[in-house]
């Protein structure tokens, strides 16, 4: 959108560092300069006054130069095909110390000329324009999409609802598309469901009261589509046309290399409460006490408190030799070197890390909670699902617990029914694959062109 306003609207990076670097040698009298893996620094007089920092993907391409002074990062600029903008810091003091804070941004034109700012005013900001005009977030956005022209012959895909800056100027703007709506997670929470809310999901409240401005929403499963119809009945809303498409898929399935590692379980998700991973921990507690060689290796960050807590917990009863916290890790080819993959995850509107775990052909252990995990784990043939009711109490809590514990026992007990498990997981994913959501998408897309080419007799 910000490209937008720009005579070179392409983001493809083609400037050289090194023509930028023999030119800042030059402008700036460098006397030393230092390569580091991440970026390459410019001395004079013993003082870094810039770095050049170039792309992850070609370190000969530059991505962005920063200036400083004696107190720190005072300009960067941002590079495409060209300078693209360049933002201006201040010192700023914080609870944590001395820190540069960024004032305003500047977007340029192909020829060098100021084509706007953006000006930040602590959380809020503004879009300057040479002429005089300002703009508002939200004002800036609706410019935008009415620059955009849209007619009856083009489709909208809307995301966030919670965004409102960009929600209510296409509510204003756009009426005459098509209006496509993405609901990746789960839009109603019944009490104990979510740690956060109860009723409808923020991120799609808005969309609930304004249905009849939309054509079309897409969500990822049947009962999804059902519970949603029910919802808006209830609550007297208009019901548009829903379709089931998955949020997501695998590309491809994932084998060992060689042997998985023995009585091995992996958990992999943010680490946020209503992820319930403290279940998971004491339930692999439980199970260890009946089998010494079970282990479980816990992928993922995200709430530190959370974090501390079950690393507390791992202390206390001296698991820490078989229960690891990995961090944040890219964890697609991790799966496949474990044989079982247990979620205690309260709310999973699909279960991305579930789909990745059978694809990579993991026994799987969860919780019978809405929507995705009776589509992904089937009892008896790829894993089991543990009762769980949303609003639980301790003792329910502790049952779940023991439950989960007794499952885990039960997977390791016979290694043959275990490859079963995992060689089902395998198939159960090929129902699930990238290509067949690519494929719902593009007949989504296409009827929905045909309809449009109905509608307003013009060629699309």
């Amino acid at each position: 959108m910000h490209h937008f306003f720009l005579d070179h609207s392409g983001l493809e990076l083609s400037v050289r560092v090194e023509d930028k670097l023999q030119e800042l040698k030059r402008n700036l009298q460098v006397t030393d300069v230092i390569n580091t893996s991440s970026e390459i620094r410019l001395v004079k007089d013993n003082f870094v006054v810039a770095t050049l920092v170039p792309s992850l993907e070609n370190r000969d391409i530059l991505l962005e130069i920063r200036f400083f002074d004696q107190f720190g990062l005072v300009r960067s600029e941002t590079y495409t095909d060209r300078l693209a903008y360049a933002d201006y810091y201040v010192d700023a003091q914080s609870d944590q110390g001395h820190y540069a804070k960024r004032t305003r941004r500047v977007y340029y034109h192909s020829d060098g000329a100021v084509a706007y700012e953006q000006i930040f005013d602590e959380k809020k900001f503004y879009y300057l324009f040479p002429e005089g005009r300002i703009y508002t977030k939200s004002e800036f956005t609706a410019e935008f999409v009415r620059r955009l022209k849209m007619t009856e012959e083009d489709i909208v895909l809307i995301d966030r609802f919670a965004q409102f800056d960009y929600v209510q100027p296409l509510f204003c703007e756009g009426r005459r598309a098509r209006l496509i709506a993405v609901m990746h997670a789960g839009h109603y929470f019944v009490k104990g469901e979510s740690a956060y809310t109860v009723n409808f999901n923020q991120d799609y409240n808005y969309l609930m009261r304004y249905t009849k401005l939309i054509d079309l929403i897409v969500v990822s499963t049947q009962q999804q589509k059902e519970e949603l119809t029910n919802k808006l009945q209830e609550y007297g809303r208009h019901i548009p046309e829903i379709k089931v498409i998955l949020a997501g898929g695998a590309d491809k399935l994932r084998y060992p290399n060689g042997e998985r590692k023995a009585y091995s379980i992996l958990s992999v998700s943010r680490v946020q409460i209503h992820k319930r991973i403290h279940w998971i921990v004491m339930s692999v507690i439980k199970a260890h006490e009946v089998n010494e060689k079970i282990s479980l290796s816990i992928y993922g960050v995200g709430n530190v408190e959370y974090m501390k807590e079950m690393k507390k917990t791992v202390e206390k009863y001296q698991a820490s030799s078989y229960i690891r916290f990995m961090g944040h890790q890219e964890v697609a080819e991790v799966y496949k070197n474990y044989e079982l993959f247990v979620t205690a995850s309260t709310f999973e509107t699909l279960g991305l890390s579930t789909l990745e775990a059978i694809s990579s052909g993991n026994a799987v252990i969860g919780l019978t909670a809405k929507y995705g995990s009776s589509l992904l784990i089937r009892p008896e043939e790829n894993g089991y699902l543990i009762d769980f009711v949303p609003g639980v109490n301790d003792q329910e809590e502790d049952r779940i617990i023991n439950d989960m514990a007794e499952r885990i026992v039960e997977v390791f007990e016979d290694r043959e029914r275990l490859h079963t498990f995992q060689e089902n997981s395998y198939i159960i994913a090929t129902g699930f694959m990238t290509k067949i959501v690519e494929e719902k998408w593009k007949e989504l897309l296409q009827d929905t062109m045909m309809e449009m080419k109905e509608i307003c007799g013009a060629e699309i």
